[in-house]
């Protein structure tokens, strides 16, 4: 079987967004700062939005493949990266390892005993989109049943007849009965999974024209004008409405007005994937970028350990100069700080492939 080629263009909004997971996790700012506020209303959606854009479910793929895949790239890398975390981490006593493992058995990021919180996201990943491409599966066969059609639409208009029902119980579950978390993450990924879809829709009918402008002279011209004019009344458009939601915290099933929460992460969205298209334009930034964005998976998982390490083992030899530049909150420190724990991430990434590849 051929490998499949890499989108570089995805892999720059992959570097670009997990670069921004990075500066969310940063001390430098208040819990609902504008900052995170801005941060927090898209990044991780904009991780699902992409997912239903890769996502290749069609008539022939068997529900076997869909789980095998999906616990192997995301469940599987979920408990590797759990228990090295027990390697690397410093647990302290015994209690705090016992309650660790039991956070890391649940699959939800518990503020308290996790020991690497964004590890988390792994789990609810999963969920998200292994119940959307079963979704999907489910779909094909109910169309098979009353149509030979090979458009995508039907499928569509099953995937969302099945999706508003299930969204509609895990909203009344979490938000109007306030009952308890579900393993992994289990009621806020499927209220979720209206982002996979928009992506999925995005992958089928949009796919490398999301923000590429075609024609020639005056037309390209025209196109661009107007994009522009549209891109800065959405973006707008996308800050009163954050600012007006507030910050949103989808790990704590705090994501204040729903509806909001969606326009939020969609605008907020397009932005980025425009303002990623421009980027990926420009050489050596972009193989920077995609280099980081093909990593996002193990920056995900080493950016809670590289911050430990950075700040015991590598900040008291750096000179003072640096170390008073990163006490305080500036445009520096938060770059420095972010390309710190980005290469110890990376750093502990090629250790880990390597090893990967030679068991």
């Amino acid at each position: 079987m051929p490998v499949k080629k890499r989108s570089a263009y995805i892999d720059v909004m992959k570097g670009l967004l997990i670069i921004l997971v990075i500066i969310g996790h940063l001390p430098y700012f208040d819990y609902d700062s504008r900052t995170l506020v801005l941060i927090y209303s898209f990044h991780m959606p904009a991780f699902l939005i992409i997912g239903g854009m890769l996502s290749h479910i069609d008539n022939n793929t068997k529900l076997s493949t869909i789980i095998i895949k999906r616990v192997k790239g995301t469940l599987f890398p979920y408990i590797i990266f759990s228990i090295i975390t027990f390697f690397i981490m410093p647990v302290g006593t015994k209690e705090r390892a016992i309650s660790g493992l039991i956070a890391a058995l649940r699959g939800i990021g518990d503020p308290v005993n996790s020991l690497n919180l964004p590890l988390w996201f792994l789990t609810f990943y999963f969920i998200v989109m292994i119940t959307f491409e079963i979704i999907e599966w489910l779909s094909y066969r109910i169309r098979s049943l009353f149509s030979k059609s090979n458009s995508y639409l039907p499928i569509a208009i099953i995937d969302i007849l099945i999706i508003i029902p299930i969204m509609t119980l895990t909203y009344i579950y979490a938000r109007v009965l306030k009952l308890p978390r579900i393993p992994f993450n289990v009621e806020i990924a499927h209220f979720c999974l209206l982002f996979v879809y928009v992506g999925k829709l995005i992958g089928v009918y949009i796919k490398d024209s999301l923000v590429k402008i075609n024609g020639d002279g005056l037309l390209t011209f025209i196109t661009a004008i107007i994009s522009t004019v549209a891109l800065i009344i959405e973006a707008i458009y996308w800050y009163r409405f954050s600012m007006r939601n507030g910050r949103i915290d989808l790990n704590a099933r705090d994501y204040k007005d729903a509806f909001f929460m969606y326009v939020d992460a969609f605008l907020g969205f397009f932005i980025f994937a425009y303002f990623s298209y421009i980027i990926s334009l420009i050489p050596f930034i972009n193989k920077i970028l995609a280099c980081i964005g093909e990593n996002s998976m193990y920056v995900f998982a080493y950016n809670v350990p590289a911050n430990f390490y950075i700040n015991t083992f590598i900040l008291p030899l750096l000179p003072q100069i640096v170390s008073i530049t990163l006490a305080h909150n500036s445009i520096m420190s938060v770059a420095l700080y972010t390309s710190l724990i980005l290469l110890y991430s990376l750093c502990l990434a090629l250790i880990h492939k390597s090893i990967r590849h030679r068991t």
